[in-house]
C-alpha cells in the first residue's frame, strides 16, 4: 500500500543544470550586463526628424487615404491642448480623450476629426464633437451647438490654407 506523500517531486534546485541567482558571481553579471548593453547598440535606427510634416514625407508609401498634411497639422495645432485618444496620421483620424472646460466643470468633449483626402478643401474635413453634462452622477449625451462645430471648422481651414500658403502650395 503506498502511503500519502511518500513520492515528492525533486525542488527547482536540485535539478541538474540549475543555479540559483544568489550563486552567481558578480563578474558574470556585470558581462552579461555589458553584453546587453553592448548589443543594443547594434540595431540600425533611422535618424529622427521632429516634425508631423516629416512623418508624411518619410512613409509617403505608407498611407491608406492620403489626407491632406496641411489639414492634419492645422487639426492637430488646434487640438494641441487636449489629450489624444488617437492620432492616425496616415489615415486622417484624430481623436481627443474627455477634455473639460474650465469655466464648465459640469460639462466635457470628445472630438473626432477625419481628414478625408489629399486636396485642402472644407469638404475633406469631417468633425464631430461629443457633449456631455452630468446630471445626478451621470453623464448624459447633450447636444452640441452647430456654431461649435462650424468655429472649429472654420478655424482649421484657415490654418492649413495659411499653412499652405506659407509653403508656397
Amino acid at each position: 500500500m503506498i502511503g500519502r506523500g511518500t513520492r515528492t517531486e525533486p525542488k527547482i534546485a536540485d535539478r541538474p543544470g540549475f543555479l540559483p541567482v544568489r550563486r552567481l558571481c558578480p563578474a558574470a553579471a556585470v558581462a552579461t550586463l555589458s553584453l546587453a548593453l553592448l548589443l543594443t547598440g547594434c540595431a540600425k535606427e533611422e535618424p529622427r526628424t521632429g516634425t508631423a510634416v516629416n512623418i508624411f514625407e518619410r512613409y509617403a508609401h505608407a498611407r491608406a487615404i492620403r489626407p491632406n498634411p496641411d489639414l492634419w497639422v492645422a487639426a492637430d495645432n488646434q487640438l494641441g491642448f487636449v489629450r489624444k485618444r488617437m492620432s492616425d496620421p496616415f489615415g486622417g483620424v484624430l481623436a481627443t480623450d474627455w477634455y473639460r472646460p474650465k469655466d464648465a466643470p459640469g460639462e466635457r468633449l470628445r472630438v473626432t476629426i477625419n481628414i478625408l483626402g489629399p486636396d485642402l478643401e472644407a469638404r475633406n474635413l469631417r468633425i464631430a464633437v461629443i457633449r456631455q453634462v452630468r446630471r445626478g452622477g451621470v453623464w448624459r449625451n447633450r447636444p452640441v451647438s452647430a456654431s461649435t462645430v462650424a468655429t472649429l471648422h472654420t478655424t482649421i481651414m484657415r490654418a492649413a490654407r495659411f499653412r499652405a500658403a506659407a509653403k508656397g502650395t
